[in-house]
């Protein structure tokens, strides 16, 4: 959701009622309904007035999902074929949008995508309820799924849960599928070494490890007694046995509930699929109505007038345990998540050597249902479970309306309707929570998702760059720079010390982190805060990367007060021997910045940022300091000043044009008016272009 003010004005209404008392007396009965109208509106302006100057209006989108008899996606819907009700109040739809997942195959998983509309998938490994055997069928069908089903832009994350140890995230939401891979393998002593749980192999961190918890075992007991005596014994111990089930089982529903809260700041639909043989549901529900002996039993303590035999919660169903599922649904409703299960059993028999018996999955359904998700069962082939549960995702909609913001955090109950789409269901977030001046979103969004899905973050103003440098054979230097404002980073801090992480990840087009950089700052504000208050902090570091089209992604967060900025910056790093271009701009004032030096792979490199052997400071963005002119950079990689054609829109002035060995340095001069120019050079047949933008 994202805030919008619409001021109020009590100038305009007394304007208003001035003209109108002045007018003739109202005598009309028309007359008076104009007069109670302007009454109200007095009222009205009154009440505004008394509670702030502003309103705040919500944008609030919705992603829905819609299936028709057979349980496949419904295409070619429009906004007319919705109804959106909030709090029993229809809405006007404002935006929508359709995002064909199946249609869009090709796409990249860089290519930018609404949050809201993104499909996010948490494998989810049960291992205090799954055998050895079910567990390792169910990791080899997740393996497949993400290998050969999910799409490009799908986020795949992964976590464990059983009841001794709660619920464990092993990767945050991400589109690398070699870290989920990895934890796909280890999902009970998986560690990952990202702080942020995005990315898998990297050179900056070496892995760490926790101490692993072995589960509690479950005690089975099997004693038989001849007389009364012995048989009571029994079922005492049985009895304690039970509450020692049931209190693993009530563990293990908590935790699914602290599951769903902690995924309420992650955007759009969250799908959870449980990878789960279930617990007895008896212990939740009570009996099964196949259970004839039980009844039986109880019948006949009744008759013998024991009716401290009678067990009621395993006749209809433990309170407790009922009312922590309860809780559990209503949270994952309000979070937006869904959770679907897959019985990784298999194909269940209900009669075995020893005669008929109950084995039942009911535990799931009891789990998935009340969140709107569905349970795959009786199957072999788990692969095809995951086909089915994707298939019925590949047509998102997303509906956009305003709403009013009363009482921030007040959670607000939401309807969607289907229009003309006979025999069709629709599926849908349950709701959504008012935001405030405090914007509790945005300060509850983890890190790793404004990363991912590309959020813009205004409380500090960032600006990035990067650009390749070619270092022989198949790989490029990539310098990074990362410029923070300095009044923001200042900005509410009253200790004498603040601490700032960086962190950037580069993506290439399949969604793999080829490399990141990790930087955490202790600043002294008695020794650097008037450098800061002048200008900021110029951060400089380097990538190595293969060829390849990638988005560098960049993130500050003070750790203090958890206000952040962002930056993504697009790169292409050459084939060796093309034509390429690495652009960057001049900083004529180095001095306003505190220069931060962070990792570089390759220590001994060259400082790339040179013009005719002149060291430069680059600049990730252009400015002009009392002038109306900057100065614009570009290294031409494998060309000479005498094979190139250069131009530029708008027309700019080739100020200097140098040769490097085998490159091309070029000082062009551009207009600070303009908002961006693009650069364009070419060598025979080969041409290469770059957009640069001034901020």
């Amino acid at each position: 959701m994202r805030d919008f003010v619409a001021p109020v004005s009590r100038r305009l209404a007394r304007t208003r009622l001035a003209s109108e008392a002045a007018g003739p007396r109202l005598s009309s009965r028309r007359g008076r309904r104009r007069y109670v109208c302007l009454l109200l509106l007095l009222f009205a302006t009154t009440a505004l007035a008394q509670v702030g100057e502003k309103i705040t209006v919500n944008v609030v989108e919705v992603p829905v999902t819609v299936l028709d008899r057979d349980g496949n996606a419904v295409r070619g819907l429009t906004a007319a074929n919705f109804e959106l009700i909030d709090e029993g109040k229809p809405q006007k739809i404002t935006a929508f949008d359709q995002i064909d997942f199946a249609a869009t195959a090709n796409v990249t998983a860089i290519a930018p995508l609404n949050p809201a509309a993104r499909r996010s998938f948490m494998l989810l490994f049960d291992l205090g309820f799954s055998s050895p055997t079910s567990l390792a069928r169910a990791q080899e069908a997740a393996r497949r799924f993400v290998a050969a089903t999910v799409r490009p832009r799908d986020l795949v994350a992964v976590g464990s849960i059983e009841p001794e140890r709660g619920f464990r995230l092993l990767t945050a939401f991400t589109t690398d599928r070699e870290l989920v891979a990895d934890a796909i393998t280890d999902p009970r002593s998986f560690h990952g070494s990202d702080p942020l749980q995005l990315a898998g192999v990297t050179k900056t961190f070496d892995s760490t490890h926790g101490d692993d918890v072995a589960p509690l075992a479950n005690p089975q007991k099997s004693l038989a007694f001849a007389d009364e005596e012995q048989r009571q014994a029994v079922l005492r111990a049985s009895q304690q046995n039970e509450q020692y089930v049931r209190g693993r089982i009530d563990k293990q529903i908590e935790a699914l509930g602290v599951l769903a809260s902690t995924l309420r700041a992650v955007p759009g639909r969250k799908q959870i699929v449980l990878l789960s043989e279930g617990f007895d549901p008896k212990y939740v529900r009570g009996r099964d109505a196949r259970d004839v002996a039980g009844d039986r039993n109880d019948l006949q303590a009744i008759q013998q007038n024991q009716l401290w035999r009678v067990d009621s919660d395993a006749r209809f169903g433990n309170t407790t345990s009922l009312k922590l599922l309860d809780e559990m649904a209503h949270l994952f409703r309000a979070s937006d998540v869904v959770l679907h299960a897959i019985d990784i059993l298999g194909v269940r028999a209900q009669n075995d050597i020893s005669g008929p018996r109950i084995n039942s999955n009911d535990a799931l359904y009891l789990l998935a249902t009340p969140t709107g998700g569905e349970v795959f069962k009786n199957s072999n082939d788990l692969g095809a479970s995951f086909e089915k549960m994707l298939r019925r995702q590949e047509v998102v909609y997303v509906l956009t309306f305003y709403g009013a913001s009363a009482k921030p955090g007040r959670f607000h109950n939401l309807a969607v309707r289907l229009i003309d789409v006979p025999g069709a269901r629709v599926s849908h977030r349950a709701g959504y929570f008012e935001s405030g001046a405090e914007n509790a979103v945005s300060r509850t969004l983890t890190t790793a998702e404004i990363i991912v899905n590309d959020i813009p973050q205004h409380e500090i103003r960032l600006a990035a760059m990067a650009a390749a440098f070619p270092s022989g054979g198949d790989g490029a230097q990539v310098p990074v720079i990362v410029e923070m404002n300095g009044a923001d980073l200042l900005r509410g801090v009253r200790a004498a010390q603040t601490v700032a992480e960086i962190f950037v990840y580069a993506f290439d087009e399949e969604g793999l982190v080829r490399d990141r950089l990790y930087q955490r700052m202790s600043l002294d504000l008695t020794k650097v805060g008037e450098r800061l208050r002048a200008g900021g902090i110029k951060y400089y570091a380097t990538l190595s990367l293969p060829p390849g089209r990638y988005a560098v992604k960049s993130l500050v967060k003070l750790t203090d007060s958890e206000r952040r900025g962002f930056a993504r910056t697009d790169l292409v790093v050459p084939k060796g021997g093309e034509l390429a271009l690495a652009p960057f701009f001049i900083d004529e004032r180095p001095g306003d910045w505190l220069l931060v030096k962070g990792m570089s792979h390759d220590p001994g490199a060259a400082y790339p940022f040179a013009i005719a052997g002149e060291a430069l400071v680059p600049s990730a963005a252009g400015r002009s300091h009392g002038g109306t002119r900057c100065k614009l950079a570009v290294i031409v990689h494998n060309a000479r000043p005498d094979e190139l054609t250069v131009s530029t829109t708008p027309p700019s002035k080739v100020l200097r044009s140098v040769a490097a060995g085998e490159a091309t340095q070029l000082v062009i001069e551009v207009d600070s008016a303009v908002a961006q120019l693009d650069v364009t050079v070419q060598k025979k047949s080969a041409v290469v272009a770059a957009r640069v933008m001034l901020q």
